[in-house]
């Protein structure tokens, strides 16, 4: 999983993430802080990798790596260096699917690491990776206004049985939090993953964008 922030993994796909995890080796990787851009204070940087480090405590997850890029900063960065540690990250943990935001999104970091995650996974012969999907990001996503190409997923993935543990883990995210009919408001979140799972038959669901599958057929 390629994120921007710290919180974008619980967002964008947390119920799977804790839906996935019993039988997938997971692997997240922070661009940004998600804090610096805002507030130039140290203390509030180190407080949120703390939170996201309890939180992956708390689902069992295995450390996180971060980048350390700057925070609502990513298009001030060479993009072909991104890449290059995204790439880095691929050829160690050999990945075959990996999710990350969708290319439309308002956040520019949001845009860039779709950018830089789709080119470090380009179908070279070495890659491992088969499948890739956006998600998307309540106050983000739903916010931008590119003409024609808001999110409109085609995937999904049932979260009926984790949702009340995904809005667990956002609790760990306290400060990002808004009050309702905020779309990044527990409420909202909770309501998005009902549209998400009406249109797919489901109760809950996460809704992703299928930006690449590559199926290989045994030639005899």
């Amino acid at each position: 999983i390629v994120a921007a922030h710290p919180d974008d993994e619980i967002l964008g796909c947390g119920g799977s993430i804790i839906k996935l995890k019993k039988n997938h080796e997971i692997k997240v990787i922070f661009l940004t802080n998600g804090v610096s851009g805002r507030i130039k204070n140290k203390q509030k940087i180190i407080k949120r990798k703390k939170e996201c480090l309890k939180l992956f405590n708390f689902l069992n997850l295995t450390k996180p790596i971060f980048f350390n890029f700057p925070d609502n900063q990513l298009d001030s960065v060479n993009l072909l260096k991104i890449v290059k540690k995204i790439e880095k990250v691929a050829r160690t943990y050999k990945p075959n699917t990996v999710l990350t935001h969708y290319e439309n999104c308002l956040n520019i970091d949001h845009r860039i690491a779709y950018q830089a995650t789709i080119t470090a996974c380009r179908p070279l012969k070495k890659s491992t990776v088969s499948k890739i999907l956006s998600f998307e990001i309540p106050s983000s996503t739903d916010w931008a206004l590119f003409k024609n190409k808001s999110f409109q997923p085609n995937y999904f993935i049932d979260i009926s049985s984790t949702l009340k543990k995904k809005i667990d883990a956002m609790n760990f995210y306290k400060s990002e939090l808004r009050k309702y009919p905020h779309s990044r408001s527990l409420k909202a979140i909770k309501s998005l993953a009902s549209v998400r799972g009406v249109s797919a038959g489901l109760k809950y669901a996460e809704g992703f964008v299928l930006v690449r599958k590559i199926k290989k057929f045994n030639e005899n």
